[in-house]
């Protein structure tokens, strides 16, 4: 190995160790500036932020408990017009198809 290709290792080497630093500081930096966020997920309804052992997707306030069942009522409510408004669609076609066969 040259001289030149050494020093390019070198400081190549030096470089990412100066970036892992430079990002701990950063990190310990803010920890002690108390900026750590705990782990959590946030109500679909709301947005405001729920703790991860928190079944449900939603918090526990009653205005989105009602909100998130008038979704579901409607998002399944859809589903089954969506359906029956195939099967009106496809019952006369499958009918033509049988008539034709015999």
């Amino acid at each position: 190995m040259s001289r030149a290709e050494k020093i390019a290792k070198m400081a190549t080497t030096t470089a990412g160790q100066a970036k892992q630093n430079s990002v701990a500081s950063k990190k310990r930096k803010k920890a002690r500036k108390g900026v750590l966020f705990e782990a959590h997920k946030h109500c679909v309804e709301c947005s405001i932020p729920i703790p991860l052992s928190n079944d449900s997707m939603i918090c526990d306030d009653e205005n989105c408990r009602i909100n998130q069942e008038k979704k579901e009522k409607s998002r399944k409510r859809l589903s089954i017009l969506l359906y029956v408004g195939v099967g009106i669609f496809i019952i006369p076609i499958a009918i033509q198809l049988i008539g034709a066969l015999t």
